[in-house]
């Protein structure tokens, strides 16, 4: 049975990553999905203009979640019609490397969600992304994304010192972290997400993990 939420106020979930190839498009599409199989009526807002979320959109049978292609001049009127229409969540895949839409996004999100991998490069570039959401004095977090799967004690420590390293920038880390699986990409190819491709796999419930942690920090009062 799907729950239905009580609490029908508009949220805004946004993915922000100013370094590209952190897995920001990707989260963003995996936890629309989960979001709509919730109850929640979801709307997917691509601002990129390499437009992928919106091919993926394009490559799906389902015509859920929504969808809206703008930019980010224009979140506000974006946010402001969802609201209007009985929207429950908007989920926000940005562009990298431009610090004006990351700030804009941001000063309007409910939480953003700032996707880093592991390595020692990936952590030190999302330093600028995490000035832009501390400055919009707005919630956020970190995920570690594309984790290795642990195989061996490496593989564990270098989630670990990695999970260690983050808490320096002052801004939650996601107790769950999303490890680097075929089956991730594999969804997404048709217009899938891993829930639907793959719904009883490991990445479909680190996934849903994720989307847990979230939707907690967005309706802290349990209102669901």
């Amino acid at each position: 049975m799907i729950a239905r939420y009580r609490d029908s106020s508009l949220r805004v979930l946004a993915l922000l990553a100013q370094k590209g190839g952190a897995g920001k498009t990707t989260l963003a599409l995996h936890l629309a999905v989960i979001a709509q199989q919730s109850g929640l009526r979801t709307v997917l807002v691509d601002l990129d203009p390499q437009r992928s979320a919106a091919g993926w959109w394009r490559a799906r049978a389902a015509d859920t979640p929504e969808l809206v292609e703008t930019n980010a001049d224009q979140i506000a009127q974006v946010i402001a019609a969802a609201r209007a229409d009985g929207v429950a969540l908007l989920v926000v895949d940005t562009r990298p490397s431009v610090e004006r839409d990351t700030a804009e996004v941001a000063r309007h999100a409910d939480i953003a969600l700032i996707p880093t991998r592991p390595s020692i490069l990936d952590l030190r570039a999302i330093g600028a992304t995490v000035d832009v959401v501390k400055a919009s004095r707005r919630p956020g977090a970190i995920v570690l994304n594309s984790c290795r799967a642990i195989r061996g004690i490496g593989d564990a420590s270098l989630t670990t010192e990695a999970r260690r390293g983050l808490h320096a920038y002052g801004l939650p880390v996601l107790p769950a972290a999303v490890t680097q699986r075929a089956a991730l990409a594999h969804a997404l190819i048709d217009g899938r997400a891993v829930t639907e491709f793959e719904p009883a796999g490991k990445a479909a419930a680190e996934m849903r993990k994720v989307w847990q942690w979230t939707k907690d920090q967005l309706w802290p009062s349990g209102r669901a």
